[in-house]
């Protein structure tokens, strides 16, 4: 592999990229100063970056991407997009305020807000990572409460199910299709495992196959779990560390939280 030299950048190694006339930044008064700047800075706190992942579950539907021949769409239906929530509003909004909770932690005591995130004072990191866990925790519980002894497993049916309707109701008379009268979760989950078998896509699946609005629906949903248990193993709140570019610290002095507020305002 031949490394690429960008002028713009110092190496670190030059004497191992191929070309000696490479700058090091070991030979730049600005990296030590940088470097001594990063360093004060880390012992005085962190970005923190918050990711929530795994919550809101959703799929959509556009019949004109389907690529279904228009003798089999009902020329009166309106074939307007339709986009589908795993869970109603109710709960999605308690869903929001629990993540929202977790931002609720940051105050003018224990950090600032940055472009980099939150920059939490380094006294706090102990008290974070409890917190962090706590909430991560009570999203768990208002899963288990809200959503166990089978809830779950009917919003997921009740979701498909709008999704399959919607195709039953613009399907034309003259489609070959066969609709299921009772959705259940094993058929779901059959089919799936097929598909995922023969890694079957929205393109490939035949359009003249009677259970194709099934088949659709199913892979429409694929990425949702239908189970509760897995649901919640997807929803997870972290926390990344970030840090500053050192160039950014080349030419400044920190020495205190103060010092890197500044900093942040220039960014």
């Amino acid at each position: 592999m031949s490394p690429k030299h960008n002028p713009s950048q110092l190496s670190i190694f030059p004497e191992l990229s191929g070309n000696l006339s490479t700058p090091s930044i070991a030979t730049i008064p600005e990296f030590d100063n940088a470097l001594g700047n990063l360093i004060k800075m880390s012992d005085l706190g962190a970005f923190i970056q918050i990711n929530i992942h795994g919550i809101e579950k959703i799929y959509s539907l556009n019949i004109h991407e389907l690529n279904i021949p228009k003798d089999f769409i009902n020329p009166d239906s309106a074939l307007v997009p339709l986009t589908v929530h795993l869970f109603p509003h109710h709960i999605r909004n308690e869903l929001k305020k629990l993540t929202y909770e977790v931002k609720a932690f940051f105050n003018q005591g224990n950090s600032f807000k940055t472009s980099f995130g939150y920059f939490l004072f380094r006294s706090h990191f102990p008290l974070w990572k409890t917190f962090l866990l706590e909430r991560q925790e009570s999203i768990k519980h208002y899963l288990t409460d809200t959503l166990s002894k089978g809830i779950y497993g009917q919003y997921f049916l009740d979701h498909f199910q709008e999704g399959y309707d919607y195709i039953k109701e613009v399907a034309d008379d003259t489609a070959p299709w066969v609709f299921h009268d009772k959705l259940l979760l094993k058929d779901i989950q059959e089919v799936r495992h097929n598909i995922a078998e023969t890694h079957s896509t929205l393109s490939s699946l035949k359009v003249t196959e009677l259970d194709y609005p099934f088949q659709v629906l199913v892979l429409k949903t694929a990425h949702i779990p239908m189970v509760l248990h897995q649901y919640q193993s997807q929803v997870q709140v972290h926390s990344v560390f970030k840090t500053i570019h050192l160039e950014y610290l080349a030419d400044t002095e920190i020495n205190t939280i103060e010092d890197v507020r500044k900093l942040t305002d220039k960014l």
